[in-house]
């Protein structure tokens, strides 16, 4: 007996590739390679590499990865960020007509008219199409074209622009919903109108790797002493300028521990002592970035799970948080393994602590050890997917 044919299901998501490390973007490849064992994954994506620009970078047209059909569409527009930027500040405040919202999504970008097109072409030969974030251009023209066996993993947090009238139409229109957080789904839940549509909390899985070389990370960066780290798009919209100026209190008053960043600089570092950019490193290198650290900062307000503070928990690495992202703080709550901070003076005591206190720390790696391990397993988060794919298919 012939096993039937894997149904076909579409992933729509901003970029897709090797070297694309955003949040959205590493979970929507992840979850796809992961389910090519139960349906034919095609990825509807731009050929942008970069989201400041959205430059053309990838050819146009069709290739595989990992086992994971890839059609990339052009970028019709590539976007002047600070011009984005002041036009973004005015309409966040005051009124805005449906026009003017809809005129700010085309400059946010990625306006790929071409991706939605073929879209729509083909959404009734799929079985399901999953839409990853809420925020930009692909999901609110693919949504509005392909609505009929829909999942939308919006990836959400507390930011300007989820108050615009045009979202109200893209939680509208999904047949299913993934979050990855219980506090991103509340969030949701106070902001649209979800009925009884089916929805999960999905999550996103953590992979543990094996113990990586700890004293050859600090020989190779020459890192002696406890030290913090900041893993990611090291940016002032990430919460990095202000985690920058919070060090820099801490070493005012006598702090020890080196600041080590990793990641795309995006922005100036003032000349703090102790502050150390590494600039982009392998994965394997990150990994033992996050298991050497003292503790893992993770600074952004804006955050809808925060993929370094779990793998840093799965090493047994404490995190530290800012305290004004629900999802960081309710991470840290639910799984004790980390401390979080509202301003400057906590930040210092808190990094302090974590430095001074090797039981504290110790206690906090094995407690977010343990979180990771219970509620962030692959098969877990698969089953969850399948269910939604399923529900928004039926």
């Amino acid at each position: 007996m012939t096993r039937p044919a894997r149904p076909e299901v579409g992933f729509v998501i901003q970029r897709y590739g090797p070297g694309i490390t955003g949040g959205s973007e590493s979970l929507a490849r992840a979850v796809a390679e992961r389910l090519g064992a139960d349906y034919r994954i095609t990825v509807f994506t731009t050929c942008a590499r970069d989201y400041v620009t959205w430059r053309n970078e990838w050819p146009a047209g069709e290739e595989e990865i990992a086992g994971v059909r890839v059609r990339r569409f052009p970028v019709d527009e590539e976007r002047d960020l600070e011009a984005f930027n002041r036009r973004s500040e005015e309409l966040y405040g005051r009124a805005r007509t449906r026009d003017e919202e809809l005129a700010w999504l085309r400059q946010q970008g990625p306006y790929a008219p071409r991706l939605v097109e073929a879209l729509k072409a083909e959404a009734a030969r799929l079985h399901a199409v999953v839409f990853f974030t809420y925020l930009y251009y692909p999901t609110y023209g693919g949504l509005a074209a392909a609505p009929a066996h829909s999942v939308l993993v919006p990836t959400t947090h507390d930011e300007p622009p989820l108050r615009f009238a045009i979202y109200d139409e893209v939680f509208a229109r999904p047949r299913a919903f993934a979050f990855l957080t219980p506090a991103e789904e509340a969030l949701v839940r106070s902001r649209f109108d979800l009925g009884g549509r089916p929805a999960a909390v999905a999550g996103m899985g953590v992979d543990v790797p094996p113990a990586p070389d700890q004293a050859a990370f600090r020989a190779r960066h020459g890192l002696s002493g406890p030290f913090a780290l900041y893993a990611g798009r090291i940016d002032a919209g990430k919460g990095c300028a202000e985690m920058v100026a919070h060090y820099a209190r801490y070493r005012g008053r006598g702090g020890r521990a080196d600041l080590v960043l990793i990641g795309t600089l995006a922005m100036g570092l003032p000349p703090v002592p102790g502050l150390r950019s590494l600039g982009y490193v392998s994965e394997e290198e990150k990994q033992a970035a996050l298991a050497t650290a003292t503790a893992v900062v993770c600074p952004s307000p804006y955050e809808s799970l925060s993929i370094a503070l779990l793998e840093a928990f799965a090493l047994g690495t404490a995190g530290l948080a800012n305290a004004a992202s629900a999802v960081l703080k309710e991470h840290c709550l639910r799984s004790n393994g980390g401390l979080f901070y509202a301003d400057g003076d906590e930040f210092v005591e808190a990094l302090d602590r974590l430095v001074r206190d090797e039981g504290l720390r110790r206690a906090l790696g094995e407690s977010g050890r343990r979180y990771v391990e219970a509620g962030f397993r692959w098969e877990t988060v698969l089953e969850r997917y399948r269910s939604l794919i399923e529900a928004a298919a039926g």
